[in-house]
């Protein structure tokens, strides 16, 4: 049942079976407007994207429900909240946007409110999300009790303004560093003589900074490998894998993942980079990225730019992204509200 919240707005909730597109296309026009509003420029998911990724999460595991405030038939904000369901079982990781006139109204703590409640029903007492930093709605999710925790820089590469040839100049001069160390490129679904070696190296991520380090962090096994392989089909996106092997030993020592997301192609998204800490100091990471963006280059020519989400704490990929032409788009604030 929707809850009123006065004689004009209505709090609806729905799951993420029975959204339609036409919501979810309006839900990604209001997020883009707010964007804009605190003069930020990066992607955020179409109506398409939005509604396969409340349907299917990272792992097939559906969002826990979304949020819709209205006023007659027009949007005025929405939150999302995703439950986790196999770490941080106390915790909901929330998202939202309010339209830029309805801002200061009451609409987002109510949003906030109705999300809280929810969870709190679930056992869950940790609250995680963020903004862009330094804009109005960081401001308004600290003043609605949430701290920042945690910092990323978001880089975006602009393909089409860079020389193809310069991938294979820094590949080139990398690879010269990595001699003992061969590539193997996956696009799509792991293949199951593969797939305990992305476990492998999906692992290495646990030694990265983390937002938050009282958090567990994601364990994975070769179930899970296959339910991210499974739900990225369902929500098509297409995943890019370079990944790095020791010649003399076969151990398979880092990886980059870049997912195209095939509703809006036209921008890449970086996701996982990392090398086993034994094996660092080889510009394995700037081998993998330049061997990545030769390939996409030449495989997905409508790709004009990628991004990248890097803590500001990682100082090393940031090192390599800077390398390789990147330029920061943004900041993320990540905050997290406890009880």
């Amino acid at each position: 049942m929707p809850t009123v919240l006065d004689g004009r707005v209505r709090l609806d909730f729905v799951t993420p079976a029975d959204l339609d597109l036409d919501t979810a296309d309006a839900m990604a026009a209001l997020a883009r407007a707010s964007q804009a509003a605190d003069g930020v420029d990066v992607t955020t998911p179409s109506g398409p994207t939005r509604l396969t990724m409340y349907q299917h999460s990272s792992d097939g595991t559906p969002f826990a429900g979304i949020w819709l405030a209205r006023d007659g038939d027009r949007l005025l904000g929405y939150a999302s909240a995703f439950q986790p369901q196999r770490e941080n079982t106390d915790a909901v990781n929330l998202s939202g946007a309010v339209s830029v006139d309805s801002r200061r109204e009451g609409v987002g703590r109510a949003l906030l409110d109705a999300v809280l409640e929810h969870g709190a029903a679930a056992g869950r007492t940790k609250a995680y999300s963020g903004a862009m930093a330094g804009g109005e709605s960081q401001k308004a999710m600290e003043a609605m009790g949430f701290d920042q925790i945690h910092t990323y820089a978001i880089n975006r590469l602009d393909l089409f303004a860079a020389p193809r040839e310069r991938w294979q100049r820094l590949y080139d001069e990398a690879a010269r560093s990595a001699g003992d160390y061969e590539l193997v490129r996956l696009v799509g679904a792991t293949p199951d003589e593969r797939v305990e070696d992305v476990v492998a190296l999906f692992a290495v991520m646990a030694d990265a900074p983390r937002t938050d380090p009282d958090a567990e962090v994601d364990r994975f096994d070769a179930d899970r490998v296959r339910a991210y392989d499974a739900a990225m089909a369902a929500r098509r996106q297409t995943v890019h894998r370079v990944m790095a092997r020791h010649r003399g030993t076969g151990e398979w020592v880092g990886h980059t993942v870049l997912c195209v997301d095939e509703f809006d192609p036209s921008v890449g998204h970086q996701e996982d980079t990392s090398v086993v800490r034994a094996h660092r100091g080889h510009r394995l990471g700037l081998l993998l990225k330049a061997d990545l963006l030769r390939w996409v280059t030449e495989e997905r020519p409508e790709m004009s730019a990628t991004e990248t989400w890097n803590s500001t704490g990682n100082h090393h990929v940031l090192a390599v992204n800077e390398v390789l032409g990147t330029q920061q788009a943004a900041r993320y604030a990540s905050m997290r509200r406890v009880g």
